[in-house]
């Protein structure tokens, strides 16, 4: 352990920062537990992958039929009316974690679509595609408090297990000093008011 000046001020001031590291370890063992909980929501909801594979199965299985229905020129005609899907990406906070937001501004629409067999296919292509924005979202928030919170377990281990015990160290330290000095005071003040005693003795006598 390094070397402290073993002073009143000085054990006064290590029990005044352990007291404020000690706070900050309860805020981010709350912010952990916060971190853990919104994750655990998250990842409950990461199962829908295997039902949005399923959709373009389905979407990919549609556009097909329409293409062989309707013929390649048929298809890219009537294709171009199709409307396109446009988002809004912008960022919100959860808990001092900056998270990914998306908002479809435009929805797939097939009310300009010529013929129903295609509308069918872009229907489900659409609804596939926005079920697929929507999980790389999830995705997304679940990867940065993941990582926030992996961080923020790290800096909890780091109080708990280093930077806590060396203050602990160092009060005991500064602790034990101040008891030697005092006591050491003491026998010192004990000696001189034997030898003055005396002293005084040998005069009177």
């Amino acid at each position: 352990m390094e070397r402290v000046a073993a002073t009143k001020g000085t054990l006064q001031k290590a029990r005044e920062q352990l007291e404020f590291i000690d706070r900050g370890k309860d805020v981010l063992k709350m912010k952990r537990d916060q971190l853990a909980g919104e994750l655990n929501k998250l990842l409950g909801q990461l199962g829908q992958r295997a039902n949005i594979e399923a959709l373009f199965r389905e979407a990919y299985d549609a556009v097909g039929y329409a293409y062989a229905v309707l013929g390649y020129d048929s298809f890219s005609s009537a294709a171009s009316a199709v409307d396109t899907i446009e988002v809004r990406a912008f960022p919100t906070s959860m808990m001092g974690v900056v998270m990914p937001e998306v908002e479809l501004t435009k929805k797939t629409a097939v009310d300009h679509v010529p013929t129903p067999t295609l509308a069918k296919a872009v229907a489900k292509l659409g609804g596939a595609v926005e079920k697929a924005i929507e999980l790389a979202v999830l995705e997304a928030k679940v990867e940065r408090l993941a990582l926030e919170l992996m961080s923020t377990n790290r800096k909890v281990n780091a109080l708990e297990k280093v930077v806590i015990p060396r203050y602990k160290a160092m009060i005991r330290y500064i602790e034990d000093k101040l008891s030697e000095q005092a006591l050491q005071e003491f026998f010192v003040t004990k000696r001189m008011r034997d030898i003055t005693k005396v002293a005084r003795e040998r005069r009177q006598t």
